[in-house]
């Protein structure tokens, strides 16, 4: 006997609502104890699909599944469930905030909000030959909270407190969505002119494989841009570097570059680890301390956060080296960051005047189609899989991949969650977020925010006027410079909280 991957120990069902367990077997029969209730149907071609009637709120309760074979899933809660669907704003995990919201989460012990991380079975394919990944439910607290989505988090920890009632979170935000992949294709048909990439891709396998083989075109692109002998150029100043100032944008600089930094020590090093700081790079980086390397970044937007044993340091002076490696024409450090070193306690600010060599300059690499950015695929994968999973709301923080490609945006999110009701019911609330201000670091004017992203926050501050049921959380003001996934979250998710409690009727 197989359960779908969302039903494991921990789980959260919604409360008050039906809810389904389904899986295979090759019995003819399955049965499903929940207290001590029990449910029991078919098998049918190798699947069953159990419903489970309205069950009240509850903690810490064992659900048995028995077939050919008895599966107990232990620490079960009935309470409430909350779809967090969009894109990279909504999935950026907890320890990505840390710069501002370390007190918060070192305190946090909230065993019961829960979060299962749907990992979208991504492709195009017969429905019924989609599965749910077999992640688990993990916690809010300490060891598992880490990987929890920041808003999510941040967010329900208030409800929570209200309420007592346990919070599962079904975390399917995927970077850099587009808002036409979690649509319907009927719904496309008159709104988006790019559905043949539907037949171009079908096939169980194929689509993966297509952008696979996308990423590897692009692994080859740096091996191109790979001259210097990274051991020699680490550990020394070339002769002919040149002055440069960081942090700063520079342009025409696709493939790699090498900047230096030189600091003192004035004292032996006493602790056993160091961290260095290097703000955020754009695009890819390998760094070196005294030619050892501390810390590699395969794409552009994680803060360079990088711990290191103390032993790479020596009193004098020390040499940190960053091999940069640019896919577009413009890159560097982006301003507005935080860049230092901290050995024993002491912070060493790192801004200022730094040293650079090209390595290599390449054509630009080729900009890979993500699988989330074609039309259908999440809706396939990641809501029509949930089919049968009682939800009390959606939260959508979504828009920055369709900034650029904004037509009929709010058309789109009309159609999407009148979609996603027909599965979940007409009474689920859909709470949205207004992006926060951003502008580009590499864009040549960066002392406005773009009136394409402007376009974008006017639409989401819409979308209660389009859409019953619907709320907007606005977290306009809350960004930070030229910083796409900026950290303030607990802010963010103090005013969805305020939304969140008129929304489920809750007092204080």
């Amino acid at each position: 006997m197989k359960l779908a991957g969302i039903f494991s120990d921990r789980m959260i069902l919604q409360r008050n609502k039906e809810n389904h367990i389904w899986g295979s077997d090759d019995a003819d029969t399955v049965t499903v104890t929940v207290d001590k209730d029990r449910y029991e149907g078919k098998v049918i071609d190798g699947r069953f699909d159990i419903v489970i009637p309205p069950h009240d709120a509850v903690k810490d309760i064992d659900i048995t599944v028995e077939g050919s074979s008895k599966v107990i899933l232990h620490e079960v809660c009935f309470g409430d469930v909350f779809m967090l669907a969009g894109q990279s704003n909504m999935e950026l995990p907890v320890y990505r905030t840390l710069d501002v919201t370390r007190d918060i989460v070192d305190a946090a012990d909230y065993s019961y909000i829960r979060q299962y991380r749907l990992v979208p079975d991504n492709d195009y394919k017969p429905m019924e030959d989609y599965k749910l990944s077999e992640d688990p439910w993990i916690r809010a607290v300490p060891g598992e909270i880490d990987e929890m989505s920041a808003l999510g988090f941040f967010t329900f920890r208030h409800i929570y407190e209200k309420t007592d009632i346990p919070v599962g979170l079904i975390l399917n935000a995927q970077g850099g969505a587009t808002i036409e992949a979690w649509m319907r294709r009927e719904d496309l048909e008159d709104c988006c002119d790019e559905l043949n990439l539907i037949e171009e891709n079908w096939g169980e396998g194929y689509l993966p494989a297509k952008v696979t083989a996308q990423y590897e075109d692009g692994e080859r692109w740096k091996d191109r841009a790979r001259i210097f002998d990274a051991d020699e150029y680490a550990r020394s100043v070339p002769s002919d570097a040149l002055d440069v100032q960081v942090p700063g944008m520079y342009r025409d600089l696709t493939g790699c570059s090498w900047f230096y930094k030189e600091f003192t020590l004035t004292e032996d090093v006493k602790s056993d680890s160091a961290f260095l700081y290097l703000g955020e790079l754009v695009d890819m980086d390998v760094t070196y301390i005294n030619g050892q390397q501390v810390g590699t970044t395969g794409y552009l937007y994680p803060p360079r956060k990088y711990p290191f044993e103390a032993s790479v340091l020596r009193k004098g002076k020390n040499l940190i080296a960053v091999r940069l490696i640019t896919q577009r024409d413009c890159g560097g450090f982006m301003p507005e960051h935080p860049y230092y070193i901290e050995v024993d306690g002491k912070k060493t600010d790192l801004r200022g005047s730094w040293k650079t060599v090209r390595e290599s300059s390449t054509d630009k690499d080729a900009d890979v189609r993500m699988m989330v950015m074609y039309p259908v695929v999440l809706y396939n994968s990641a809501v029509k899989t949930l089919e049968g999973i009682g939800i009390r709301a959606f939260f959508w923080y979504q828009g920055e991949s369709n900034c650029l490609n904004a037509d009929n945006y709010n058309l789109k999110f009309t159609r999407m969650i009148a979609s996603w009701r027909e599965i979940f019911g007409n009474d689920v609330p859909v709470v949205a977020t207004i992006m926060p201000d951003y502008i580009n670091p590499e864009s040549e004017d960066v002392s406005f925010v773009p009136p394409e992203w402007r376009n974008m926050q006017m639409l989401q501050s819409e979308a209660p006027k389009i859409v019953d049921n619907c709320y907007v959380v606005d977290g306009s003001d809350l960004g930070e410079p030229y910083e796409l996934h900026p950290q303030r979250k607990a802010e963010l998710g103090d005013r969805a909280a305020i939304v969140f409690s008129e929304v489920l009727g809750i007092d204080g």
